[in-house]
């Protein structure tokens, strides 16, 4: 029985059921939550690791609830989409053109004033034409700060002074974000979308709202190999998966992977702008 936990900043503290069973109420009821955690505590010795707790409690998920094991690890399963940033800047771009942003483009190279720039994510915003620099980590602990920040704020400097005008840079984080990051991109009219920030539409938000869960949600469920065949097919969400499926272009071995998307995706209400 488990009496001590051991978190990822290496403290430990005292294991609470109740606090448990709050972290899941994201994805599944008190009661049926209250179930898995009595099934998996019961085997598990008296101090444990968090990630491994959190490993078994997901796995139970996948046995019965598997539409809620897929949110209960998005934190976790979006530093599996890595390590190279480029799935990240492709992920963002599907969920901008999901709440209806126009003329959506990856990796864009634009001429600033004093350099050549290489612009993660640009479209058409409320306002004009913007660009996001993403920052992805594939490790907890990382915070996005203030040199981030900054260094985003100066390429929008450098591209205006040359022409390009664009109306506002954003600064993109699947990590949490720090407060001198947030306080100087606010005084200069900077976008900052991160981990829980801003509160009530943070990234997590804007993923569950429009559906976007990574594939790699499946990693309990699929084999890696299976996963990054995904990835390289561009099949980089959950709904990229469904539309796949139907429309005859996905390899055969992911039709339970399918039914769990669909069942998923079916209980979304449309996000709007």
């Amino acid at each position: 029985m488990i009496k001590w936990v051991i978190k990822r900043d290496g403290r430990t503290e005292a294991f609470s059921e109740d606090k448990l069973i709050k972290s899941l109420l994201c994805c599944i009821d008190a009661y049926r939550g209250a179930a898995i955690i009595k099934s998996v505590v019961k085997d598990m010795p008296e101090t444990v690791r968090a990630e491994d707790l959190f490993s078994k409690i997901r796995l139970e998920m996948w046995k019965s609830y598997p539409e809620s094991a897929v949110k209960f690890g998005l934190r976790e399963d979006m530093m599996k989409l890595g390590p190279a940033g480029y799935n990240f800047e492709d992920f963002y771009a599907k969920i901008l053109i999901e709440i209806g942003i126009k003329d959506v483009k990856v990796r864009q190279v634009y001429r600033g004033r004093c350099a050549v720039h290489e612009l993660d994510v640009v479209y058409s915003g409320q306002n004009g034409k913007e660009f996001a620099e993403m920052k992805y980590h594939n490790q907890f602990g990382i915070y996005t700060g203030l040199k981030e920040a900054m260094y985003t704020y100066m390429r929008l400097l450098d591209l205006n002074d040359y022409g390009n005008n664009f109306s506002r840079a954003n600064l993109i984080t699947n990590t949490k974000v720090s407060e001198e990051a947030i306080m100087f991109s606010n005084c200069k009219g900077m976008g900052i979308v991160a981990w829980k920030y801003p509160p009530g539409s943070g990234l997590e938000k804007l993923i569950e709202r429009t559906g976007s869960y990574p594939v790699t949600s499946f990693i309990n469920f699929l084999s890696e190999e299976k996963i990054k065949e995904l990835i390289n097919l561009k099949i980089i969400t959950l709904k990229d998966l469904v539309n796949a499926y139907e429309s005859n272009t996905l390899p055969k071995g992911y039709e339970e992977a399918y039914k769990i998307s669909k069942k998923l995706l079916s209980n979304l209400n449309p996000y709007k702008l």
